[in-house]
């Protein structure tokens, strides 16, 4: 009987991997613990189960609990899984193997302060062991306190090894602290376990960049050249290093290079200078760089008015009233580029400042009428004030000058359909449309004219109908053919346009001419709820008012 017994010690040995002074020692318990453990390496997982039980109605020993409880996790019974494991435990608190399996159970569970409260006890008593470091690592990140994971994860990169998951999870840390430093200095540790890989090297050069370390950044992307030099947006990114050093020389031969010219001219400075200006909008210290070169370029060039214009630019975003005092002291000292005219005017335009842009456009204009855009920006302005009659003879000259150019055409036909010159409006779109037959927006524009005017409907329908085939959700494409409907009577698809482009977007006119739709079907009533929608967003509408007092 003895070497039976000591056979099934053996057994469960190989089998179970629980200490021999947490096996039952009933012999019964044992019989049946084997029988069980036999049960389960056939996968007969609820046979098992019971025998397992059976046993311990006979011996509350550690080993079976553990047993049980492993058992338990294979059937996904969780709870129960836990339960015997802190059973095992409670009998033997010194078996760190339980505890794991224990603090496994609880991260499944969700309970992670629990799972944490184990793993740190197997960790004090097996401090060299990484996965254990690893996974406190990992359960103070899930209970959010990620400075606490970062030290067990800095633990095992240190002293032990450099371990690609670990080193990942602490770069990610580092990260969404703004730890710069940190997280290059990580990823540069990944370089050493993967040294061809290109996306790390982007990220350690992005993360040098951020600190700001350049010349760190410069070192990594030059090291990326030294296999792939002729890979362009890494040459660009070590250029805009060189400026941000204030290394202009070195920079701009490097760009020279890139765009293979032996040298560079002022103008292909100044675009390098305005490209880092219009990138601002993503990246905050392209605005410094483009500052510096617009310095450096306004020294070397004491002749071009370039540099200092967009260095006053720049400038009237903090202090606009002294900004517009220098624009008039540069345009006064340099009366000889029409360009600069085009940028003065436009700083003010942009800014709906019309009465300011009109005066500098109008004075540019009358130094070179040869440039249709000082005649077209000028008339522009007037239309923007409201000022046709003033409008007017600029578009005209500007027409004259580039009878092709959109803006010019679509602006004059506007000037035109406001002023009731009908004849002029009709040869202008007909000119118009030789250069450009299928622009909606001139279709558009001239169909809407002509269902005003009441005439060439058939042929406004036309047009109109285009417009909607190109952009079917266009508000005012669906008005326009709406209306059109409705000068021919066609009341009830008139109705569906207008209102499909109050879907899109809600505004006056597209009421007022709704309720103009009803009104013609004798609808009062949802004619005046429609004028009275047109009055709520404009209540000053004295047409829509008049319309509205005539059913009271």
């Amino acid at each position: 009987m003895n070497r039976i017994y000591l056979f099934f010690i053996a057994f469960l040995a190989l089998f179970s991997s629980i200490r021999a002074q947490d096996m039952p020692a009933d012999s019964k318990a044992v019989e049946l613990f084997i029988e069980a453990k036999t049960l389960e390496l056939k996968d007969n997982y609820l046979a098992a189960i019971s025998k397992y039980n059976d046993a311990l109605k006979i011996e509350k020993a550690a080993g079976i609990y553990f047993a049980l409880s492993k058992l338990y996790s294979n059937v996904t019974q969780h709870q129960k899984a836990l339960e015997n494991g802190l059973e095992a435990i409670r009998i033997n608190p010194g078996n760190l193997d339980y505890k794991e399996h224990v603090a496994d159970t609880y991260i499944i569970l969700g309970d992670y302060t629990n799972a944490l409260k184990y793993l740190k006890e197997i960790s004090e008593k097996k401090p060299d062991d990484i996965n254990i470091l690893y996974n406190v690592g990992r359960m103070y990140e899930a209970m959010k306190m990620p400075s606490e994971a970062v030290k067990y994860y800095d633990n095992i990169t240190e002293n032990y090894q450099y371990d690609e998951t670990v080193l990942i999870r602490m770069a990610e840390i580092y990260e969404s602290f703004n730890d710069y430093s940190n997280t290059a200095a990580t990823v540069e540790k990944l370089l050493v376990l993967n040294p061809t890989d290109i996306n790390l090297k982007y990220s350690a050069a992005a993360s040098y960049v951020k600190v700001p370390d350049y010349d760190n950044a410069i070192r990594i992307y030059e090291d990326i050249l030294s296999t792939n030099p002729n890979n362009r947006d890494v040459q660009t990114e070590v250029i805009k290093l060189y400026f941000r050093q204030h290394r202009n020389t070195e920079a701009f031969e490097k760009y020279s290079k890139l765009i293979n010219r032996d040298s560079i001219d002022f103008m292909t400075k100044m675009d390098v200078a305005v490209a880092f200006m219009q990138a601002a909008a993503e990246d905050k210290e392209a605005m410094g760089v483009s500052r510096n070169i617009l310095q450096n370029l306004q020294a070397s060039y004491p002749g071009e008015w370039m540099p200092e214009y967009y260095l006053i630019y720049l400038d009237s975003k903090d202090n606009p009233g002294e900004a517009e005092t220098r624009f008039e002291n540069l345009l006064a000292r340099v009366d000889t580029s029409a360009e600069l005219y085009v940028q003065t005017g436009f700083y003010y335009y942009e800014q709906n400042k019309f009465r300011q842009s009109v005066e500098i456009f109008k004075k540019g204009f009358e130094k070179f009428p040869g440039d249709y855009r000082l005649g077209y920006l000028t008339g522009n302005s007037y239309y923007r004030l409201g000022e046709n009659r003033n409008a007017l003879p600029f578009l005209e000259k500007a027409i004259e000058v580039n009878p092709q150019d959109l803006n010019t055409i679509s602006t004059l036909g506007l000037v035109y359909d406001d002023l009731k010159m009908n004849d002029e409006c009709d040869v202008l779109y007909e000119q118009a449309f030789k250069f450009y037959p299928d622009n909606i927006m001139l279709l558009n524009n001239y169909a809407y004219h002509l269902s005003e005017r009441g005439v060439k409907l058939q042929e406004a329908k036309e047009m109109s109908r285009k417009t909607i085939e190109k952009e079917p959700d266009n508000s005012s494409y669906l008005d326009t053919y709406g209306w059109i409907l409705f000068k021919l009577k066609d009341y009830k698809n008139a109705i569906i346009y207008i209102e499909r482009a109050i879907k899109q977007g809600k505004n006056e006119t597209l009421y007022d001419h709704l309720g103009d739709v009803y009104e013609a079907q004798g609808e009062i009533v949802k004619a005046l709820k429609a004028w009275n929608e047109a009055l709520a967003l404009n209540p000053n509408n004295d047409a829509i008012k008049q319309k509205v007092n005539k059913y009271k």
